[in-house]
This record gives C-alpha cells, structure tokens and sequence, in this order.
C-alpha cells in the first residue's frame, strides 16, 4: 500500500472521527469503582472531563501502539452530544499508522483504527487465523472495552459475508454488534470490529452508544397486531419493476419488467409499538438504522471509396455503417433542440457525442454541451446549457441550463402556477408520454431526494402501465419561481413489454411471504432530524435474522421470492460456500478461501474435488473473482466464455463442458497475469520434467515460468501435459494465480 493512500485513507478516518455522533454513559475502567461520570450534552466548547494525558493513556493501556510509530499528534473536537479526542500516531519514513478516537466526557474508545503493512511479514494469502477465532478476539475486545455492557452486545449474523481473494495478505473479518436495550434491538448502538486473519489484530473498532431515555415496553402491541398494522399500511405497493444494469446490454438485448411488491416507506415499514399506528417522520427526518448514463460521428470519404471500405467491413461493422447512417446527423440534432428551447448566442458549443443509450445497444443519443467563452458573468448572461436528443427520433430526452433572474419583482409565483407551467411544456414536447404519468406526491421516495424547501419548482412524474405504477421511468422538470424558466428537464423511459397481473399474489400473501424473510421485529430506533440526534421510538420493524438480508425489499408478484438488486431470487445470488466434501484434501485451506470468496459454487456445498475441471467452471471463478461475484453471477457459460476470450485468457476453440488439461490450465492462468508475452519468448526455456518432450516446443515458456513461479505446482518428476486436471489441482493452482506478487 503506497504513501498516497494511506494519507488518503487517514484523511478519511479522521473525518469519520469528527463525523460520527456518540456518547456513553460509563467509562469502562471505571466501572470497578462504581464511579459514575456526568455526561456533558452541550455543543459549546468546555473542558473535557478526560484529559489529553488520561485519553493516550486509556488507548495505550488497551492496544499495544507499535514502537516505530514515533510521530504523535491530536485534535479535540465537540458536536450536538458528544466531545471527544483525536489521537493519531504514524511513522513518515516507515509503513504503518495508528488512530484513536476517545470520548472526553466519560472515556471511552469511539474507534481505532490500525493500519500496519502486512505484505513484507506474510508470505501466504491464506488466514491463519480461523472466522471462529477472529469471533473470539471480538468478544474478548469488547469485554475489555465496555466491561458489563457487552453483555448487552449481540452479535449480528454474517454467515452469508463473501471473502474477496485479496492480493495483498490474508482476509479481514468483520463483526457486527447490535446493542440490546431490556433485550430488545437499539439499531442506532452498536459495534463494528475488523479482525486480520494474519495474526488475530484488531484493524479497526468503532463505537456507537448513546445515552438516551428508552420508552418503556410495557404496553406494546404484540408482533400479530404490528403484522396487521403493516398489511393494512400503504408502505408495500404493487408496482412494475427493472433491476438497474450493471453493464450496458448488447445489441437486441433489453430490459424485462418484472411486476414486484415493494417496500417504500421512508421510515423502513416501522410500526409504532405503543399506538399501532405507522410511523410518521416529518420533513427532513430520517432514522439511524434505515436502509433505505460513443464515439463522436463525422463525414465520410467520397461515394465510391466508402463503398470500396465496405467490402472489407465484416457484416456486423457493415451493419452498423448502416444503422448509424439512418441517424440524424449533428446540426440536425441541434435543431431538434431548438425547437424547444432556445440556445442563447453567448453560448459556444464545446462538445458533441453520439452514443449508445446505456439501457440498451440499439438506441443512439445525441449529447451536447455550451458554454459562455468569455466567462461573462453580467447580469442576464448564460453561462452553460447542455441537452439530450433522442438520435433516431429527434426526441428531447433533456436539457438543464444555468439561469440569472432578470425579475424586476421580488413576487414569486405558488406551486400551483409553476406545475401548470411545468406540465404545459410537458404536454408539448412528450404529449403520448405525459398521458402515461402521474405527479409524485411530497412524500414519494423520488420527491423526497430533492433537497429543498416546499414551494420551489421541482416536479416528478413517474409512469404507470396497466393502472400499476412504474417509478423506474420519469419525467423530471424544475420550473424558477421567480419568472418561470424551466431551467431543467430529464427523460428516463424504457421501451419495455409489461406483464399483465393475472395470477399475482394478493397484498396480502404477498406480506405474508415478505414477513417471512423479515418479521416484525421489536426495535428501539433513534430519529435524527437534519442531521441531529432526537428521541428514541420503540417500534415494530420487518428484519431479517440475516443481516445480509436486511436491504431486500422487493418480493416477485408471481412468485414471492425475495429478489436482490439484479431481479434474481435472493437465494440464487451470491453467497460463500462451506464446502462439506474437503477434509483432508490437498489444497483445503485454498479451497476453503475460494468458497468463502464466493466461488466455485456449482454444486452448492459439495465441492467434488476429485471430478475433473471444466472449462466453463474454471474460468467464471476466473472472472468473477477480478470482477465480482455480485455484478457478473449470473452471466451464463457461452458469456463466460466469450468474455474469457475478450480478456484473451482462452485462445483456444473449446466449450464451457470441455475439460482441462494441465498444459491448457498454464496457459489461461499466465494469460489472466498478463505474463504470456514473457512465456512466449523463444528459445530461454527448459524444463527438467522427465517427460519435457511431451511438452510441446510453442508451450515450453508457459510450463516453465508456471511452475518456476509456484502457480502450477506438480506432484513427482513428470509433468503430464494431457492430463486433465481435478478440481483440487485446479483451484489450488487458481487461488496461487491470485494471490501471486511478482
């Protein structure tokens, strides 16, 4: 880890310092005595309670600060409820970094946070330290840290964390602790802890424990009359849905609309436990727990040399020569913005760019940007404006421009008159479209991300098909109250097919299939308004024993499965795999390490070592380990393997159930290192493997630097270049191609 970033990285955990909201009770080490310390709520600057002096001493009698970290500086700072010390310890000329965080009215240790370089003391990406283990060094942590309190910690499940294979030492382990109040959740308590799976030390810890008064939880609802308060809620809507893409999709490729039951509830879906009712937040409340868009075209050469090019263009290039040529061209575009609004003649074009909509390969958008070449900031003077055209239509898909006032009259015009202004314009430019929304109301999930005062201009209107709505396309517009300017426009519209709702679930099921994965549970929460911590609520809130969990809220109508970000059944996304079948395998703990990373799950929790490797299996461990389990799981093998060939990993003509063999798997693994062009050098290679003449002349070098590495280890003297792999040999020599330092 270089110098630049661990600057980066502690500019970053300071201001998570001064950020984070905290106060507790009771100083740990004080306990003993039965000492109890006013807590100070005052946001004015006083004297801190614990002394620069007794604050270093705190940290150090409870985390061994390295020796060679001889550099010492502090801050003290104060917010809302809270005072607190900043220590930083560091070393300019040596790797390493050591911060704290101690609270200054009652002593205790917000968070730590401890950085050292573990690449030059391990030589080996594999933990030595077990998930268990690491466990165990949390609850001892927190023991010491918070003495009787951490009786009220519970450990939150992470069965379903995914390791990444990291480059750069073993895995980091992260807990999470959820404070217990009279046994019931405080979601805005709690503890994270980092633990390294090198040597057992604690990376970072961090604190949050608020002393507030707690509603008594005597007369609660019971959790069948919060169940019926939620089914009977506005807060799980019918309603058509598309997961957002993580790539941009091919050609002829598209979106499906999935018809969902979805969570929209700015409070989460919570209940109130005392009254039954749902929780209303007011404007700008928020609780603590919450999970809540080419190249550029351009002239071609005379008729008859085009013509000439084209006869060398593959069909899919000549197809496109053509599509692109039925386009409109620039100044066309422009004149299609023209049509709607004017371009002011201070304003100089500065960018062209027609590209492909990143929703789909076969829409083009022309995008353009203006702006003032003098820089003349006199009154009524334009300064920027950009626009979006749809290439193939001339459609505006939108336009935002600065704006002065040149208003005379301090008098500005009410909401009613800018939405009639706004929805005049709307009806113009998208008649059919505008016929197919209807306004978001104040509280809609889309309004609610404006950030600002009611009575300003902004206006959302999202689609609905078949009577059932479609947040995910929307007309955006700002209308300036002072004059009304529409200063800002933006269409978001998907050409989709919709299912009809025959044989969906009532809200009813529905809820119930939701309230399976997440029941109602009883929860202390904490609501901040702006920004500042207020009262704790005791409600009823949907949460899943899995916190990985915790942020699904749409369910499939038709099925009622709860779906992750990509539209795929929770259960079927990424997840780690325990493999039950390795025991004593060679290569366990690097097996071990792919699962918990997510990979090589084709059998579920059975691993079959001894089978023979596929390709197919081979390589998406491949890419999904560089690219990410989340983003690219669902990709399917023919994908798998055009993509592999894009990366230039497989040469070869194979299929994804063709199998691997030992030559085969040198070649893809120094493909995906990029060090083929140093395998592929002629004549520097031997190799002393008693069957090297087997080995063809072309794959010496590959044979050579794999082995010669250590990616490719090889039992006895002979190297059996066609022989197919196992699945064990293969994700050995896998998990060394990533964890390799040259």
């Amino acid at each position: 880890m270089n110098n630049k970033y661990r600057k980066t990285m502690a500019s970053l955990i300071s201001m998570a310092f001064f950020l984070q909201i905290t106060a507790s009770p009771v100083l740990a080490a004080e306990q003993a005595s039965g000492t109890t310390i006013p807590v100070v709520v005052s946001p004015v600057m006083s004297l801190p309670t614990i002394s620069l002096e007794k604050a270093i001493e705190i940290v150090k009698h409870n985390f061994d600060i390295p020796s060679d970290l001889t550099n010492f500086t502090s801050n003290f700072s104060t917010s809302d409820d809270r005072q607190a010390w900043s220590l930083h310890w560091n070393n300019t000329d040596k790797p390493g970094d050591f911060m704290a965080e101690v609270n200054a009215v009652n002593g205790d240790i917000i968070s730590i946070n401890n950085w050292k370089d573990e690449t030059s003391t391990t030589s080996s990406s594999i933990s030595v330290v077990t998930k268990e283990d690491a466990r165990k060094i949390c609850d001892t942590l927190l023991n010491r840290l918070l003495g009787q309190r951490a009786q009220n910690m519970k450990l939150l499940n992470n069965d379903q964390q995914i390791v990444p294979i990291n480059t750069y030492g073993p895995v980091t382990y992260n807990f999470q602790y959820q404070r217990l109040v009279n046994d019931i959740p405080f979601t805005a308590n709690g503890a994270n802890v980092q633990v390294s799976g090198s040597d057992g030390h604690i990376i970072s810890y961090n604190l949050n424990w608020s002393d507030v008064k707690f509603p008594d939880s005597k007369d609660v609802i019971s959790e069948t009359q919060a169940k019926e308060a939620f089914t009977a809620s506005p807060f799980f809507k019918l309603q058509y849905w598309t997961p957002e893409p993580y790539r941009i999709l091919s050609a002829g490729q598209k979106l499906n609309a999935k018809l969902v039951y979805q969570l929209v509830s700015p409070s989460g879906g919570a209940i109130d436990a005392l009254t039954g009712e749902p929780l209303t937040l007011n404007s700008g409340d928020w609780l603590a727990e919450t999970s809540m868009s080419g190249g550029m075209g351009g002239k071609g050469d005379a008729a008859g040399s085009a013509s000439s090019a084209a006869q060398n263009l593959t069909p899919q290039e000549q197809r496109e020569v053509a599509n692109t040529a039925k386009l409109l061209k620039q100044d066309e575009a422009i004149a299609a913005v023209k049509r709607w609004i004017s371009i002011p003649d201070e304003l100089t074009l500065r960018s062209a760019n027609l590209s492909t909509d990143w929703r789909s390969a076969d829409n083009r958008v022309w995008s353009f940007d203006w702006f003032n070449a003098n820089r003349d900031n006199s009154e009524g003077q334009a300064q920027y404006m950009s626009a979006r055209i749809d290439a193939s239509t001339g459609e505006l898909l939108g336009f935002n421009r600065s704006y002065q006032s040149t208003a005379k009259s301090d008098s500005k015009l009410d909401k009613t008159a800018m939405q009639k202004i706004a929805e005049n314009f709307l009806q113009k430019v998208q008649p059919n479209k505008f016929s197919q929304v209807t306004l978001d109301t104040a509280d809609s999930p889309e309004q609610m991300k404006i950030a600002e005062p009611v009575g300003t201009g902004s206006f959302i209107y999202h689609r609905v098909v078949n009577g059932i709505d479609f947040p995910n396309n929307i007309m955006a517009i700002r209308v300036e109250p002072s004059d009304g300017t529409i200063t800002n426009y933006d269409l978001n519209w998907s050409n989709l097919d919709f299912p009809n709702s025959s044989g969906i679930l009532t809200k009813d099921q529905a809820v119930e299939a939701f309230l399976k994965n997440r029941p109602m549970t009883l929860t202390y929460v904490r609501i901040f308004s702006n920004g500042i911590p207020g009262d704790v609520r005791l409600v009823y809130l949907p949460k899943a024993k899995d916190q990985s969990n915790q942020s699904f809220n749409i369910l499939d109508a038709m099925s009622g499965e709860l779906l992750n970000f990509q539209g795929e059944t929770v259960d079927q996304g990424p997840q780690p795999y325990e493999f039950s079948d390795i025991t004593g395998v060679v290569g366990e703990q690097e097996i071990s390490a792919l699962g918990e990373a997510g990979l090589f799950g084709d059998f579920g929790s059975s691993f079959k070592p001894n089978e023979k490797m596929t390709l197919g299996s081979l390589l998406r461990a491949m890419y999904l380990s560089r690219y990410g389990v989340w983003q690219y799981a669902s990709l399917s093998d023919s994908e798998i393997i055009t993509r592999a060939k894009d990366q230039g990993w497989l040469k070869e003509n194979l299929q994804p159930k063709d199998q691997v063999s030992r030559d085969l798997l040198c070649k893809i693994l120094l493909r995906f290192l990029q060090l083929n062009k140093l395998a592929e050098l002629k004549n520097i290679y031997q190799v002393n493997f008693q069957d090297s003449s087997d080995i063809p002349t072309a794959d010496l070098g590959y044979v050579a630097v794999a082995t010669g590495t250590g990616i490719v280890q090889v039992k006895g003297q002979s190297f059996a270049p066609n022989e197919v792999v196992d699945r064990a040999e293969a994700a050995g020599d896998l998990f060394r191609a990533l964890t390799w330092r040259s």
